[in-house]
């Protein structure tokens, strides 16, 4: 297996972010990928669509729920990964208790994206299954400014906006981008490393596994609105929860 260069805790919060391929042989990507295409030729999964400028949300998700009863060989892995989280940051993090949230497989298509944003946990990790063109992940790690006992007030969610918009990201943030590759795990400060998702270009669609950790009791405030912007093809008002 090659690794990153972080080797500690320390460094991992320095850098925000951590890589290591091979983290899944190809036939472990593999076997995952036929229980996936499985379940979908018996099920239907809804497609999410937020018309979100500059970059939409458009994508496939089989959520957390779905995993735990119809697909537990990932949710094995979501709990395998999360000794590598706790190993890395060197503190006690859970799977979120929200089941459905905790989680899922992210299926984009072609044309696909997904809209810039943070996440409403500490930690995230992301684990690719297969290789497609376009599709990158891009993002900016401790790229945040966070108010601490703010975190979801109105004035964190101007300096969110701001902090979105190009010529900040360009200023102050570090330029990050990773394409997909079958194995690679990436693991990042899910709520302070602002990130979104590139067109896919080819017709193959990217598939990925994304698993989300916190303390054992954290509370989310947009919880509900959150869920239904995010694993329901059920019409919303137009708005992310985050920024609403």
């Amino acid at each position: 297996m090659k690794y990153s260069q972080i080797t500690s805790s320390e460094e991992f919060q320095i850098a925000g972010y951590f890589l290591q391929e091979n983290f899944l042989s190809q036939t472990e990507c593999d076997s995952l990928l036929q229980l996936i295409t499985d379940y979908r030729q018996k099920n239907s999964i809804p497609k999410i669509y937020r018309n979100i400028k500059p970059i939409p949300l458009s994508y496939f998700v089989i959520n957390g729920k779905i995993i735990q009863s119809q697909i537990p060989e990932i949710q094995k892995l979501y709990k395998t990964v999360n000794k590598v989280i706790n190993n890395l940051t060197n503190r006690q993090l859970f799977p979120l208790k929200d089941i459905q949230v905790g989680c899922n497989i992210n299926i984009t298509e072609k044309g696909g994206t997904y809209r810039w944003h943070y996440d409403r946990n500490a930690i995230t990790a992301l684990l690719y299954l297969n290789k497609v063109d376009g599709g990158e992940i891009e993002f900016y790690p401790n790229y945040r400014i966070i108010l601490p006992k703010a975190k979801f007030s109105r004035f964190q969610s101007v300096i969110d906006r701001v902090q979105q918009l190009s010529f900040f990201r360009h200023t102050f943030g570090k330029q990050i981008i990773i394409k997909p590759q079958p194995g690679l795990l990436l693991v990042m400060a899910g709520d302070k490393c602002l990130h979104s998702v590139r067109p896919v270009t080819e017709a193959t669609e990217r598939i990925n596994i994304v698993m989300a950790y916190d303390l054992p009791n954290a509370n989310f405030v947009v919880k509900d609105q959150l869920n239904t912007y995010l694993y329901s093809s059920e019409e919303v008002l137009n708005t992310d929860p985050n920024y609403s």
